[in-house]
């Protein structure tokens, strides 16, 4: 009489432990995308920090190619190797804008023949665009190609499984039913 009371309760308090340790791993699961959330976060922040109030003028802020550099280097194992292109893509920018408002720098009021003034002009109109590509490219493409690793993934989804996928020949067949009388 006693075993059949004792078998119900230690089924409960086999069920209990098994949910509260579901819970756990779906705490620590939690607090795992949580920080790696945090971690993307703060990258991309130190980029649209470094290139802070780019602009076209040479005697605008630059681009901080070194925090630049150092958040590219942050963002390598936090991204997918798109992203890291991209990123990389932009820091070519910021250096040729950075050497190139250099160049326009020292040039300064020194071009009065109308060919140094042509090419002086086509140098600001470069920079421009270059910095128009790093603006775009932190301010309105990073946060697209940004997106698919912020958002949360359900705990039940296929990725966080750990139980291999059912393979089509593994599955159970039903026998055709006999034709023959």
């Amino acid at each position: 009489m006693e075993l059949l009371i004792l078998v119900p309760i230690l089924g409960l308090l086999a069920l209990y432990i098994a949910y509260k340790e579901w819970l756990n791993i779906a705490y620590r699961q939690w607090q795992a995308e949580m920080g790696l959330f945090k971690r993307r976060l703060a990258a991309y922040d130190e980029l649209k920090s470094a290139v802070g109030g780019v602009s076209a003028g040479p005697a605008a802020a630059p681009v901080d190619t070194e925090r630049f550099a150092q958040a590219m280097s942050d963002m390598r194992f936090l991204f997918d190797e798109e992203v890291e292109r991209f990123v990389g893509g932009l820091y070519e920018a910021a250096l040729k804008k950075h050497a190139l408002d250099a160049l326009l720098e020292k040039v300064n009021g020194h071009g009065k023949a109308p060919a140094d003034q042509a090419l002086i002009e086509q140098a600001l109109d470069r920079s421009r665009e270059l910095a128009s590509q790093i603006s775009n490219g932190i301010y309105r493409e990073m946060p697209e190609h940004m997106e698919k690793f912020m958002r949360r993934r359900p705990l039940s989804s296929a990725a966080h499984s750990t139980l291999p996928p059912v393979m089509p020949s593994c599955q159970p067949t039903r026998p055709e039913p006999s034709r023959h009388p």
